[in-house]
């Protein structure tokens, strides 16, 4: 038997079929599918139209690099022409090659992008966005994409801030701030003004080796670890959604986190408030 996702999408197309047509649909279903449909509540019209949005639109270019690199680059180049602008700069940069894309006739353009989502899913069954099961990390698909990084990073604050109360010398306490941007560094100062109340990792910042580049690294580490603790739990498609919203190595990195359970029984509370803090900070709109 179908799942309730699956029948929740199963009723939503049966609703835009004309009266007469949505009897005989149902008819084909098996007797027990005919009576869960029925006591199903119906689609919503938003729903209906969330089905035909383009789902690779979304996606980061890094994660369709993999496949690409197996074919010729007359192939490669096909697929490119298919992608949006962004996706195409993106993968030309990291592959290496030039910026001639040959014209796709308009048929070809979505035959090839169906091909590439394809090759991402890899036979994996999703629950379509609209039909995802309530879940607080359900916004993240709604907010724009060039914002997730800084959620991340944000998050790893957090542990910094503590690492930070352990620290006496205010010499590495300066480096520590010339070391990041000033719209993190005022939110960390902000931060140092509470007690953290969930601590995940400690002693991380002794792998510092003073160069930004690495304490950024620790930093997006620590947040993504965070993301993923809110995330336990949740939908797998969900998780599909999100990861893929990231850069291939972030989104790697936050699938292995949210498999783990979380060390505090009212994590997925806490991260779930600090979550709602930062995006009311990086996109008011989010919360709208």
């Amino acid at each position: 038997m179908m799942n309730q996702e699956a029948l929740r999408v199963c009723k939503t197309f049966i609703e835009r079929c004309p009266p007469d047509r949505q009897h005989a649909l149902t008819l084909l279903l098996p007797e027990k599918e005919q009576g869960a449909l029925e006591k199903l509540q119906s689609g919503s019209p938003e729903q209906y139209e969330y089905l035909g949005q383009d789902l690779l639109e979304d996606i980061h270019f890094s994660w369709i690099s993999p496949y690409l690199r197996t074919l010729s680059e007359k192939d490669i180049c096909l697929f490119l022409a298919a992608l949006s602008p962004t996706q195409a700069k993106g993968l030309l940069k990291i592959l290496g090659l030039d910026n001639h894309l040959p014209k796709l006739p308009s048929l070809s353009r979505p035959i090839l992008r169906t091909l590439l989502l394809d090759k991402l899913k890899q036979n994996q069954e999703l629950t379509p966005r609209a039909f995802l099961p309530e879940h607080s990390m359900n916004r993240l698909l709604g907010i724009p994409q060039e914002i997730l990084p800084s959620l991340i990073r944000y998050l790893g604050l957090h542990d910094l801030s503590f690492e930070m109360r352990q620290i006496i010398a205010t010499v590495t306490l300066k480096k520590i701030f010339g070391a990041l941007p000033k719209n993190e560094g005022e939110f960390l100062q902000r931060l140092l003004l509470h007690q953290e109340p969930l601590i995940i990792k400690r002693l991380f910042l002794q792998k510092w080796d003073g160069t930004k580049e690495h304490l950024r690294k620790l930093i997006e580490e620590r947040g993504l670890h965070r993301l993923g603790f809110a995330l336990y739990g949740a939908n797998s498609s969900l998780a599909w959604y999100i990861t893929h919203r990231l850069d291939m190595y972030l989104g790697t990195l936050l699938l292995k986190y949210s498999s783990e359970k979380p060390p505090h029984e009212r994590a997925g509370q806490i991260l779930e408030r600090q979550i709602d803090t930062i995006l009311k900070s990086l996109n008011p709109e989010a919360n709208s």
